[in-house]
Protein backbone atom coordinates (compact mmCIF):
# COMPACT_ATOMS: atom_id res chain seq x y z
CA UNK A 1 0.00 0.00 0.00
CA UNK A 2 1.56 3.71 -0.84
CA UNK A 3 2.10 5.98 -3.57
CA UNK A 4 3.51 4.87 -6.44
CA UNK A 5 5.43 6.73 -9.03
CA UNK A 6 5.09 5.29 -12.37
CA UNK A 7 6.17 6.07 -15.46
CA UNK A 8 2.59 5.15 -16.32
CA UNK A 9 1.25 7.44 -14.31
CA UNK A 10 3.70 10.24 -15.48
CA UNK A 11 2.91 10.22 -18.67
CA UNK A 12 -0.73 10.19 -18.03
CA UNK A 13 -0.48 13.13 -15.88
CA UNK A 14 2.15 15.00 -17.92
CA UNK A 15 -0.45 14.86 -21.26
CA UNK A 16 -3.42 16.04 -18.77
CA UNK A 17 -1.14 18.99 -17.26
CA UNK A 18 -0.50 19.83 -21.49
CA UNK A 19 -3.70 19.51 -22.78
CA UNK A 20 -5.24 22.17 -19.72
CA UNK A 21 -2.30 24.09 -19.75
CA UNK A 22 -2.71 24.74 -23.86
CA UNK A 23 -6.52 24.73 -23.28
CA UNK A 24 -6.27 27.78 -21.60
CA UNK A 25 -3.89 29.12 -23.14
CA UNK A 26 -6.04 29.18 -26.19
CA UNK A 27 -8.98 30.63 -24.62
CA UNK A 28 -7.32 33.14 -23.12
CA UNK A 29 -5.68 34.39 -26.69
CA UNK A 30 -8.86 34.09 -27.93
CA UNK A 31 -11.40 36.07 -25.34
CA UNK A 32 -8.86 38.60 -25.33
CA UNK A 33 -8.05 38.83 -29.05
CA UNK A 34 -4.19 38.49 -28.03
CA UNK A 35 -3.93 37.10 -31.53
CA UNK A 36 -4.27 40.06 -33.14
CA UNK A 37 -1.49 41.76 -30.85
CA UNK A 38 1.79 40.10 -32.48
CA UNK A 39 2.68 43.66 -33.85
CA UNK A 40 2.87 44.64 -29.94
CA UNK A 41 5.27 41.50 -28.91
CA UNK A 42 8.19 43.09 -31.32
CA UNK A 43 8.28 45.84 -28.59
CA UNK A 44 9.07 43.65 -25.93
CA UNK A 45 11.96 45.12 -24.43
CA UNK A 46 14.27 41.61 -24.17
CA UNK A 47 16.55 43.32 -21.14
CA UNK A 48 13.61 42.83 -18.77
CA UNK A 49 13.32 39.02 -19.70
CA UNK A 50 17.03 38.91 -19.12
CA UNK A 51 16.50 40.29 -15.38
CA UNK A 52 14.22 37.16 -14.54
CA UNK A 53 16.65 34.55 -15.69
CA UNK A 54 18.22 34.78 -11.89
CA UNK A 55 15.30 34.85 -9.79
CA UNK A 56 14.18 31.36 -11.59
CA UNK A 57 17.81 30.03 -10.07
CA UNK A 58 16.80 31.84 -7.23
CA UNK A 59 14.17 29.80 -6.39
CA UNK A 60 15.30 26.57 -7.31
CA UNK A 61 18.07 26.96 -5.17
CA UNK A 62 16.30 28.68 -2.28
CA UNK A 63 13.80 25.49 -2.31
CA UNK A 64 16.51 23.37 -2.13
CA UNK A 65 18.63 24.86 0.63
CA UNK A 66 15.38 24.79 2.59
CA UNK A 67 15.18 21.07 1.92
CA UNK A 68 18.94 20.78 2.69
CA UNK A 69 18.21 22.80 6.61
CA UNK A 70 15.66 20.71 7.69
CA UNK A 71 16.66 17.88 6.46
CA UNK A 72 20.44 17.86 8.12
CA UNK A 73 19.19 17.81 11.99
CA UNK A 74 17.50 14.48 10.96
CA UNK A 75 20.81 13.42 8.51
CA UNK A 76 23.45 15.33 8.44
CA UNK A 77 25.41 13.81 5.57
CA UNK A 78 23.04 14.44 3.46
CA UNK A 79 24.27 16.84 0.62
CA UNK A 80 22.58 19.68 -1.21
CA UNK A 81 23.00 18.04 -4.47
CA UNK A 82 20.10 15.82 -3.47
CA UNK A 83 18.21 18.29 -1.66
CA UNK A 84 18.28 20.74 -4.99
CA UNK A 85 17.32 17.31 -6.83
CA UNK A 86 14.63 16.46 -4.56
CA UNK A 87 13.61 20.03 -4.85
CA UNK A 88 13.08 20.04 -8.34
CA UNK A 89 11.33 16.56 -8.35
CA UNK A 90 8.60 18.26 -6.10
CA UNK A 91 8.20 20.66 -8.70
CA UNK A 92 7.93 17.78 -11.59
CA UNK A 93 5.70 15.43 -9.79
CA UNK A 94 3.89 18.28 -8.02
CA UNK A 95 2.79 19.74 -11.55
CA UNK A 96 1.60 16.90 -13.04
CA UNK A 97 -0.38 15.56 -10.24
CA UNK A 98 -4.22 16.53 -8.53
CA UNK A 99 -3.15 19.51 -5.78
CA UNK A 100 0.09 18.92 -6.04
CA UNK A 101 0.11 15.37 -4.29
CA UNK A 102 2.91 13.88 -6.09
CA UNK A 103 5.36 16.80 -4.61
CA UNK A 104 6.01 15.55 -1.24
CA UNK A 105 6.69 11.48 -2.46
CA UNK A 106 8.52 12.80 -4.90
CA UNK A 107 10.68 14.91 -2.79
CA UNK A 108 10.89 11.81 0.06
CA UNK A 109 11.82 9.29 -2.59
CA UNK A 110 15.27 11.65 -3.77
CA UNK A 111 16.17 12.24 -0.79
CA UNK A 112 15.77 8.50 0.44
CA UNK A 113 17.54 7.53 -2.84
CA UNK A 114 20.22 9.94 -2.04
CA UNK A 115 21.14 8.14 1.18
CA UNK A 116 18.28 9.71 3.90
CA UNK A 117 16.46 7.25 6.24
CA UNK A 118 12.71 7.10 4.65
CA UNK A 119 11.28 8.54 8.49
CA UNK A 120 13.24 11.39 8.69
CA UNK A 121 12.86 12.38 4.98
CA UNK A 122 8.97 12.37 5.58
CA UNK A 123 9.54 14.74 8.81
CA UNK A 124 11.96 17.41 6.49
CA UNK A 125 9.72 16.84 4.14
CA UNK A 126 6.72 17.54 6.01
CA UNK A 127 8.93 20.56 7.90
CA UNK A 128 9.00 22.50 4.33
CA UNK A 129 5.34 21.88 4.00
CA UNK A 130 4.69 23.47 7.17
CA UNK A 131 7.05 25.99 6.95
CA UNK A 132 5.13 26.76 3.06
CA UNK A 133 2.17 26.58 4.81
CA UNK A 134 2.77 29.11 7.33
CA UNK A 135 4.39 31.80 4.97
CA UNK A 136 1.22 31.60 2.87
CA UNK A 137 -1.21 32.06 5.32
CA UNK A 138 0.94 34.77 6.43
CA UNK A 139 0.40 36.11 3.12
CA UNK A 140 -3.23 35.75 3.19
CA UNK A 141 -3.35 37.77 5.99
CA UNK A 142 -1.21 40.32 3.71
CA UNK A 143 -3.92 40.28 1.17
CA UNK A 144 -7.05 40.96 3.19
CA UNK A 145 -4.89 43.64 4.95
CA UNK A 146 -3.92 45.82 1.39
CA UNK A 147 -7.10 44.08 -0.27
CA UNK A 148 -7.64 47.78 -1.63
CA UNK A 149 -4.56 47.30 -3.60
CA UNK A 150 -5.40 44.00 -4.97
CA UNK A 151 -8.34 44.19 -7.97
CA UNK A 152 -10.11 41.15 -7.96
CA UNK A 153 -12.57 40.84 -11.10
CA UNK A 154 -15.63 38.97 -10.32
CA UNK A 155 -17.38 37.09 -7.37
CA UNK A 156 -15.55 33.85 -8.63
CA UNK A 157 -12.19 34.90 -7.71
CA UNK A 158 -13.03 35.90 -4.40
CA UNK A 159 -14.39 32.62 -3.82
CA UNK A 160 -11.46 30.92 -5.02
CA UNK A 161 -9.27 32.99 -2.60
CA UNK A 162 -11.60 32.32 0.11
CA UNK A 163 -11.28 28.37 -0.50
CA UNK A 164 -7.66 28.55 -0.79
CA UNK A 165 -7.76 30.11 2.60
CA UNK A 166 -9.57 27.70 3.93
CA UNK A 167 -7.59 24.88 2.94
CA UNK A 168 -4.17 26.91 4.45
CA UNK A 169 -6.37 27.20 7.98
CA UNK A 170 -7.00 23.48 7.98
CA UNK A 171 -3.61 22.23 7.75
CA UNK A 172 -2.56 25.11 10.46
CA UNK A 173 -5.18 23.63 12.45
CA UNK A 174 -3.43 20.04 11.72
CA UNK A 175 -0.32 21.58 12.62
CA UNK A 176 -1.76 22.71 16.09
CA UNK A 177 -3.32 19.41 17.18
CA UNK A 178 0.21 17.71 16.08
CA UNK A 179 1.75 19.71 18.22
CA UNK A 180 -0.50 20.25 21.62
CA UNK A 181 -2.21 16.65 21.02
CA UNK A 182 0.70 14.01 21.37
CA UNK A 183 -0.32 10.43 19.76
CA UNK A 184 -3.38 12.01 17.83
CA UNK A 185 -2.77 10.85 14.22
CA UNK A 186 -1.48 7.67 15.94
CA UNK A 187 -4.53 6.74 17.88
CA UNK A 188 -6.62 8.56 14.46
CA UNK A 189 -4.80 6.15 12.58
CA UNK A 190 -5.49 3.42 14.33
CA UNK A 191 -9.54 4.53 14.32
CA UNK A 192 -9.27 4.19 10.66
CA UNK A 193 -7.56 0.94 10.45
CA UNK A 194 -9.83 -0.89 12.57
CA UNK A 195 -12.95 0.51 10.74
CA UNK A 196 -11.17 -1.08 7.68
CA UNK A 197 -10.80 -4.14 9.41
CA UNK A 198 -14.21 -4.45 10.21
CA UNK A 199 -15.75 -3.67 7.05
CA UNK A 200 -13.50 -5.78 5.00
CA UNK A 201 -13.44 -8.46 8.12
CA UNK A 202 -9.40 -8.70 8.05
CA UNK A 203 -6.68 -7.74 11.15
CA UNK A 204 -4.89 -5.13 9.09
CA UNK A 205 -4.26 -4.10 13.22
CA UNK A 206 -1.89 -7.44 13.59
CA UNK A 207 1.77 -7.66 14.02
CA UNK A 208 4.23 -7.33 11.03
CA UNK A 209 1.25 -5.88 8.65
CA UNK A 210 1.41 -3.26 6.58
CA UNK A 211 -0.73 -1.06 8.88
CA UNK A 212 0.93 -1.75 11.91
CA UNK A 213 4.67 -0.23 10.09
CA UNK A 214 2.67 2.47 8.99
CA UNK A 215 1.07 3.51 12.47
CA UNK A 216 4.62 2.90 13.87
CA UNK A 217 6.71 5.10 11.05
CA UNK A 218 3.32 7.94 11.52
CA UNK A 219 4.04 7.78 15.40
CA UNK A 220 7.82 7.98 15.11
CA UNK A 221 7.25 11.05 12.31
CA UNK A 222 5.30 12.68 15.16
CA UNK A 223 7.38 12.55 17.84
CA UNK A 224 10.42 14.14 15.38
CA UNK A 225 8.43 17.01 14.32
CA UNK A 226 6.87 17.82 18.20
CA UNK A 227 11.20 17.20 18.99
CA UNK A 228 12.19 19.44 16.02
CA UNK A 229 10.15 22.19 16.90
CA UNK A 230 10.61 22.43 20.57
CA UNK A 231 14.41 22.19 19.86
CA UNK A 232 15.31 23.87 16.39
CA UNK A 233 12.31 26.15 16.27
CA UNK A 234 15.06 28.99 14.78
CA UNK A 235 15.50 26.56 11.59
CA UNK A 236 11.46 26.35 11.11
CA UNK A 237 11.86 30.36 11.40
CA UNK A 238 14.83 30.30 8.53
CA UNK A 239 12.40 27.90 6.63
CA UNK A 240 9.55 30.54 6.66
CA UNK A 241 12.25 32.82 5.21
CA UNK A 242 13.69 30.80 2.49
CA UNK A 243 9.79 29.96 1.67
CA UNK A 244 9.38 33.64 1.39
CA UNK A 245 12.45 34.17 -0.60
CA UNK A 246 11.23 31.13 -2.75
CA UNK A 247 7.85 33.03 -3.53
CA UNK A 248 9.50 37.00 -3.85
CA UNK A 249 11.52 35.33 -6.75
CA UNK A 250 8.75 34.21 -8.69
CA UNK A 251 6.27 37.01 -7.97
CA UNK A 252 9.76 39.04 -9.15
CA UNK A 253 10.02 37.20 -12.32
CA UNK A 254 6.48 38.11 -12.53
CA UNK A 255 7.02 41.69 -12.47
CA UNK A 256 10.04 41.78 -14.53
CA UNK A 257 7.63 39.94 -17.56
CA UNK A 258 5.14 42.51 -17.12
CA UNK A 259 7.72 45.66 -17.42
CA UNK A 260 9.07 43.53 -20.22
CA UNK A 261 5.60 43.93 -22.07
CA UNK A 262 6.09 47.60 -21.36
CA UNK A 263 3.72 48.25 -18.55
CA UNK A 264 4.95 50.05 -15.46
CA UNK A 265 2.68 48.20 -12.57
CA UNK A 266 4.48 48.95 -9.07
CA UNK A 267 6.11 45.86 -7.97
CA UNK A 268 4.24 45.84 -4.50
CA UNK A 269 0.49 45.82 -6.52
CA UNK A 270 2.08 43.06 -8.64
CA UNK A 271 3.59 41.00 -5.73
CA UNK A 272 -0.12 41.57 -3.98
CA UNK A 273 -2.00 39.99 -6.77
CA UNK A 274 0.76 36.83 -7.77
CA UNK A 275 0.24 36.17 -3.62
CA UNK A 276 -3.93 35.92 -4.30
CA UNK A 277 -3.24 34.02 -7.70
CA UNK A 278 -0.80 31.55 -5.64
CA UNK A 279 -3.64 30.80 -2.97
CA UNK A 280 -6.15 30.36 -5.43
CA UNK A 281 -4.37 26.98 -7.15
CA UNK A 282 -1.93 26.00 -4.20
CA UNK A 283 -4.63 23.22 -3.81
CA UNK A 284 -6.63 23.65 -6.87
CA UNK A 285 -7.01 19.60 -8.04
CA UNK A 286 -5.79 19.72 -11.86
CA UNK A 287 -2.69 18.74 -12.00
CA UNK A 288 -0.51 21.66 -10.73
CA UNK A 289 -3.36 23.90 -10.91
CA UNK A 290 -3.52 23.96 -14.82
CA UNK A 291 -6.28 25.86 -16.39
CA UNK A 292 -6.93 27.20 -13.41
CA UNK A 293 -3.41 28.63 -13.07
CA UNK A 294 -3.87 30.48 -16.27
CA UNK A 295 -7.19 31.72 -16.04
CA UNK A 296 -6.96 33.11 -12.78
CA UNK A 297 -3.23 34.91 -13.46
CA UNK A 298 -5.28 36.45 -16.86
CA UNK A 299 -8.01 37.36 -14.41
CA UNK A 300 -6.17 39.37 -12.02
CA UNK A 301 -3.06 40.39 -14.06
CA UNK A 302 -5.21 42.19 -16.45
CA UNK A 303 -5.68 44.58 -13.61
CA UNK A 304 -1.83 45.77 -15.09
CA UNK A 305 -1.69 44.42 -18.04
CA UNK A 306 -3.70 44.77 -21.25
CA UNK A 307 -6.43 43.34 -22.57
CA UNK A 308 -4.62 42.81 -26.15
CA UNK A 309 -1.04 41.44 -23.88
CA UNK A 310 -2.45 39.13 -21.12
CA UNK A 311 -2.13 35.91 -23.71
CA UNK A 312 1.42 36.67 -24.08
CA UNK A 313 1.80 37.79 -20.54
CA UNK A 314 0.31 34.22 -19.24
CA UNK A 315 2.31 32.04 -21.97
CA UNK A 316 5.91 34.06 -20.75
CA UNK A 317 5.03 33.43 -17.21
CA UNK A 318 3.86 30.07 -17.32
CA UNK A 319 7.18 29.12 -19.27
CA UNK A 320 9.29 30.96 -16.73
CA UNK A 321 8.07 30.25 -13.61
CA UNK A 322 6.16 26.95 -13.87
CA UNK A 323 7.22 24.92 -17.55
CA UNK A 324 11.07 25.72 -17.33
CA UNK A 325 11.08 23.93 -13.52
CA UNK A 326 8.61 20.98 -14.45
CA UNK A 327 11.19 20.09 -17.86
CA UNK A 328 14.11 20.48 -15.71
CA UNK A 329 12.47 18.53 -12.91
CA UNK A 330 10.93 16.03 -15.30
CA UNK A 331 15.06 15.19 -16.62
CA UNK A 332 15.83 14.74 -12.88
CA UNK A 333 13.22 12.07 -12.47
CA UNK A 334 13.09 10.12 -15.14
CA UNK A 335 16.79 9.31 -15.08
CA UNK A 336 16.60 8.65 -11.51
CA UNK A 337 13.58 6.12 -12.11
CA UNK A 338 16.52 4.65 -14.79
CA UNK A 339 15.41 1.09 -15.97
CA UNK A 340 12.68 1.09 -13.18
CA UNK A 341 8.82 0.86 -14.35
CA UNK A 342 7.69 2.19 -11.01
CA UNK A 343 8.58 2.83 -7.39
CA UNK A 344 6.59 3.22 -4.49
CA UNK A 345 6.82 5.55 -1.38
CA UNK A 346 5.03 3.99 1.63
CA UNK A 347 7.14 0.39 1.47
CA UNK A 348 9.75 2.47 1.84
CA UNK A 349 8.52 4.34 4.98
CA UNK A 350 7.27 1.61 6.54
CA UNK A 351 11.05 -0.33 6.36
CA UNK A 352 11.78 -1.62 9.79
CA UNK A 353 14.88 1.41 10.28
CA UNK A 354 16.41 2.33 13.61
CA UNK A 355 15.57 5.17 15.86
CA UNK A 356 17.63 7.98 14.69
CA UNK A 357 19.63 10.29 16.98
CA UNK A 358 18.60 13.93 15.98
CA UNK A 359 21.13 15.95 16.18
CA UNK A 360 21.63 20.03 15.87
CA UNK A 361 22.49 21.03 11.75
CA UNK A 362 25.84 22.27 11.53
Amino acid sequence: MGYQITKKRIRRGLQIFIVLSMSSLIAIFLLTHSHMSVEAMRNVQPLWLLCAVPFIFMDWFAGGFRILIFSRVFHPQIRFKTCFKANLANYFLGSITPAQTGGGPAQIWMLYAGGMPPVEATSASLMVFFSTTFFLIVAGGAIYAFKGIVPMSGKLMHHLFNVGMLFFLIVAALMVIAVVVPGFYRELTKIVVLIVSRVRRKDYLRTGSWASGMIDAIDRCHRQLIHYLQKHFHIFLLGILLSGLCFLSKFTVAYFIVRSLGMHASFVEVMLLQMAITLINYFFPTPGGSGAAELSSAALMSAVVSKGLIGFYVILWRLLTTYAAVAVGGGVVLHELGKQDRVEIDDAISEDVPEPEVTTAP
